[in-house]
C-alpha cells in the first residue's frame, strides 16, 4: 500500500506542477455595465417612460502566454440585443485570437478587434456609457474575422496597424468578398496624439464601401479628450443605385478635478446621407464618474438625441450606470 501512495504521488505531481505553471501563466477577467434607466423623452412614443435596470454589456476572458512570444485569447460576451430585448439572456464568441511578437511588430490571427476601435475609445474613456461613435453608427464593425500585423516603425513614435478581415463581424464567411482595414497613428510627445484611419470593402454589385476617419488626442494629468471626424461613402446603396455620403464629427472631454471622480461630456452629429434632407442627428452626452474603487464606479449620466427632422420626438435618457471589472 505504501509503495501504491508513493507512485500515485509520483505520478501526480509533474501534473500538479504543470497545473500550477498554467495557472500563473493564465489570466481571467471580466467586465459589466449595468444601469438604471428613465426614459423620459423617447422618438417612438410607447418607450416613452419606461424604465428599469438592464445589463448592457457583459463580457468573460481567459488571456493565455504560451510562451514569450505566443499567446492567445479567448473571450465571450452576451449579445447585445438578448440584454436588451430578449427574455433570456445568449452568449456569443467575442474574441478567439492568437498573438506572436516579432521584434517591433506582433502578428494576429482569428476573430479579434478591428483598427478603428482602440486608441478612441481609450481617450474617449467611457464605453461603460456609450459607445463610439463610428460604433454607434455602424460606420465600421468592431470585429472581423481575418489576419493582422501591428507595430511601431523604427527611430519614430508612429504605430501602424494593418488587418485583411472577411468583413462578416463576428460571423462566418458567406461569400468571396473582404475589407482591408488601415491605421497610422503617430505619439508626438506624452500629451498629444494623431490617428488617420482607412479601410475599404468591396461586396456584389460594385457595392463598396471607403471608410475614413481622422482624430486628434491629448491626455495631461487632469484633462483627456479629443475630436474625431469620420466618413464613409456607401457605392450604390440607395434604392436608386445612388451614392450614400455618411459622415461624423465627435467631441469629448473629460475633466480629473477632485481624487474620487471625474466629469465627462460628448457630442456627436451624424448626417447618414448628405444627398438627403432632414436627416441630421445631434447627440451630448453628460455624467459623473464617482469612483468607489479602482475597479468599481458608479456613473449618473445624461444622453440626449437630437433629431432635425421634427416629425421626430427627441429622445432623452437618464442612466446611473455601474461599471466594475473583476
Amino acid at each position: 500500500m505504501k509503495k501504491f501512495v508513493i507512485l500515485t504521488l509520483l505520478f501526480f505531481v509533474p501534473i500538479f506542477k504543470d497545473y500550477s505553471i498554467a495557472q500563473s501563466l493564465t489570466k481571467f477577467s471580466g467586465l459589466a455595465y449595468f444601469d438604471y434607466f428613465y426614459n423620459i423623452s423617447n422618438k417612438d412614443e410607447s418607450k416613452t417612460g419606461l424604465n428599469g435596470f438592464q445589463f448592457r454589456r457583459v463580457f468573460f476572458t481567459a488571456d493565455f502566454d504560451v510562451t514569450n512570444k505566443f499567446s492567445t485569447r479567448f473571450r465571450v460576451e452576451s449579445e447585445e440585443k438578448s440584454l436588451l430585448t430578449e427574455p433570456r439572456f445568449n452568449i456569443s464568441l467575442k474574441d478567439l485570437y492568437a498573438q506572436y511578437k516579432f521584434e517591433s511588430s506582433q502578428l494576429f490571427i482569428g476573430l479579434m478587434p478591428t483598427p478603428q476601435i482602440e486608441i478612441e475609445e481609450r481617450y474617449w474613456g467611457y464605453r461603460s456609457v456609450e459607445k463610439i461613435q463610428s460604433d454607434l453608427r455602424n460606420m465600421v464593425s468592431t470585429r472581423d474575422i481575418g489576419i493582422a500585423l501591428r507595430g511601431q516603425v523604427s527611430m519614430a513614435n508612429i504605430s501602424y496597424w494593418l488587418m485583411l478581415g472577411n468583413n462578416s463581424s463576428h460571423g462566418a464567411e458567406k461569400d468571396k468578398y473582404k475589407r482591408l482595414y488601415f491605421q497610422m497613428s503617430n505619439q508626438f510627445n506624452s500629451s498629444l496624439a494623431a490617428s488617420i484611419d482607412l479601410n475599404y470593402a468591396n461586396e456584389a454589385s460594385n457595392k463598396d464601401y471607403i471608410y475614413s476617419r481622422l482624430g486628434i488626442y491629448y491626455l495631461t494629468e487632469n484633462y483627456n479628450g479629443g475630436m474625431t471626424v469620420s466618413g464613409g461613402i456607401k457605392k450604390k446603396f440607395s434604392p436608386t443605385n445612388s451614392d450614400i455620403n455618411e459622415i461624423g464629427l465627435s467631441l469629448f472631454n473629460t475633466f480629473n478635478f477632485i481624487p474620487f471622480g471625474k466629469a465627462f461630456f460628448r457630442f456627436d452629429m451624424y448626417e447618414p446621407n448628405l444627398n438627403a434632407v432632414n436627416d441630421r442627428e445631434f447627440t451630448f452626452i453628460a455624467g459623473f464618474d464617482y469612483k468607489l474603487e479602482k475597479n468599481f464606479s458608479i456613473i449618473p449620466n445624461l444622453i440626449y438625441n437630437d433629431y432635425e427632422n421634427r416629425n421626430s420626438k427627441d429622445d432623452l435618457t437618464f442612466r446611473i450606470t455601474f461599471y466594475y471589472q473583476f
